[in-house]
């Protein structure tokens, strides 16, 4: 009895596990930046989303409510933008969260039909909400050895 070791054909255009597990827009997403420029930038957005967070409470308030963005979008971008950009500080990732929440935050304050209100909401919820998954798959990436 014999035992016979049959080689596969080496295909060049095969994947290799691991090398193309991720995107093209990952991939560019997950290169870093010097530190001090991921701080800088991840500081000045979470400044920002509270400055326009204490800036809606104020107006919600003194009962102006619709002279400013609605407290509840505003809180909630600035919630979900805020922690993504702290998370992934090191890269550039969260542009996708934060292109999302201020379509979100746009989308509320402009009348629509209300069809087309929810319809909108819920597409530019999604956007926001996959830029957190593109962040974290591209920190996730920029921490693993480029060869």
């Amino acid at each position: 009895m014999s035992t016979h070791v049959i080689s596969q054909p080496h295909d060049p255009q095969a994947v290799v596990p691991g090398s193309d597990e991720h995107g093209s827009l990952v991939r560019s997403l997950s290169t870093t930046l010097p530190t001090a420029l991921g701080n800088l930038l991840a500081t000045i957005v979470v400044l920002v989303s509270l400055v326009l967070g204490i800036w809606s409470l104020v107006a919600t308030w003194s009962g102006h409510a619709g002279s400013f963005l609605p407290f509840f979008q505003v809180t909630v971008a600035a919630t979900v933008v805020s922690l993504n950009a702290l998370y992934a500080r090191r890269t550039f990732s969260y542009v996708i969260t934060l292109i999302g929440a201020i379509l979100w935050l746009w989308v509320s304050v402009t009348p629509f039909l209300p069809f087309f209100q929810v319809l909108l909401q819920a597409v530019t919820v999604v956007i926001m909400l996959g830029g957190v998954v593109f962040s974290t798959a591209a920190v996730h990436l920029s921490k693993q050895p480029r060869f």
